[in-house]
């Protein structure tokens, strides 16, 4: 008898996917926002998708969460101490900035799907939110920026792709908002999706860090699941702290934080367009 074998496939282009082989597929839901997918495979641990693209892998989640949070909170003119993150409703980002040392973390997450099956199927990632330092909402982040009066260290947008729920958290009006949100010296940073595949999410970032501050700096990883493996990140510019140790993670490390701003002249080439 021949074996079948399960793919679950995300299609980078027309002519492109990464296929990931599946023991099971464990859940599939829609939610009000989105289409939520988790699947259990083979090289990955379990993988969770939105709307068929790949949020989170449970072998390689530490790199995006230490990048996403590791590298402002050493740009950071001082360290900071409260944090706000915009989606991240896996709990990862969160996780990352109390294992920093932050003392207060507002996580605004507008489907309270992702965070409930992230606590069901990542318990090790989610746990941040059982934290008392973690103050966990479930909301609109547009509407959060634009309506609070609380301001942070750091503000972390930990997005899906700017399309449907996420194309808000794109706009110069959100950057604006969330610019007044935070404290001086303190750092902004976005993800910005794959240069290779997805120059229109850099662009985007850019434009709208642009329109909330003098400038940008965008930064990038390697990440497996991620479409093509490497990824972006922008953040606004800082005149960052001297710095006498570095935190290492799995990930990051003092080399992986000043050379992870060294880009290639195709990234440099669509940040100049």
């Amino acid at each position: 008898m021949k074996l079948i074998e399960n793919w679950f496939s995300e299609r980078y282009s027309d002519n492109l996917q990464l296929s990931f082989r599946v023991k099971d597929q464990l859940l599939s839901v829609k939610t009000d926002f989105q289409r939520i997918d988790i699947f259990d495979t083979y090289d990955f641990g379990k993988l969770l998708t939105i709307d068929g693209t790949v949020q989170m892998a449970e072998n390689d989640e530490y790199i995006y969460h230490e990048m996403i949070t590791m590298v402002p909170y050493y740009m950071a003119e001082k360290v900071p101490e409260s944090a706000l993150v915009i989606g991240g409703g896996d709990g990862g980002a969160a996780l990352r900035l109390l294992e920093l040392g932050l003392k207060r973390i507002v996580n605004v997450e507008i489907d309270n799907h992702v965070v409930e099956l992230s606590k069901r199927f990542f318990p090790e990632v989610s746990k941040s939110f059982s934290n008392s330092k973690v103050e966990l909402i479930i909301g609109d982040g547009i509407k959060y920026v634009s309506e609070t009066k609380e301001k942070f260290d750091m503000i972390i947008i930990d997005s899906t792709d700017p399309v449907g729920p996420a194309e808000g958290l794109f706009s110069p009006a959100f950057y604006k908002n969330a610019s007044r949100a935070l404290n001086k010296g303190g750092v902004l940073v976005t993800q910005s999706g794959s240069p290779f595949y997805q120059p229109f999410a850099l662009k985007k970032a850019k434009k709208g860090m642009e329109s909330a501050f003098s400038g940008f700096k965008t930064y990038v990883a390697f990440i497996p699941t991620y479409p093509s493996g490497f990824w972006s990140f922008t953040m606004n510019p800082t005149g960052s702290r001297k710095l006498d140790t570095v935190k290492t993670g799995k990930y990051f490390n003092k080399e992986i934080l000043e050379g992870s701003f060294k880009l290639p002249t195709f990234v440099n080439d669509i940040l100049r367009s």
